[in-house]
């Protein structure tokens, strides 16, 4: 299958700049329309992963929320401080 996908790809390449966009649109509408008919995954896991996989709450926004975490975990401390 990857050989006949590299194949297709290079003969598109090959296509005028409008014609590979329009290649493009059509590959996106119908990868969309199979991951949308897909039957939805069994077991409450697996639905909270799809929605997240879905919905990519973090996108763009990763670096920011792990220095936010490491800011805590470095600063977190539950030892009992003494009222000297």
């Amino acid at each position: 299958m990857n050989k006949v996908l590299e194949n297709i790809f290079r003969e598109v390449e090959a296509l005028p700049e409008e014609e590979q966009q329009r290649i493009v649109r059509v590959l996106e509408e119908e990868v969309q329309k199979v991951k949308s008919e897909a039957p939805a995954p069994s077991g409450r896991w697996a639905r909270f992963a799809e929605r997240m996989h879905r919905e990519a709450p973090m996108q763009g926004k990763s670096e920011a929320f792990l220095k936010k975490v490491r800011e805590f975990r470095d600063n977190f401390d539950m030892r009992i401080k003494s009222a000297d």
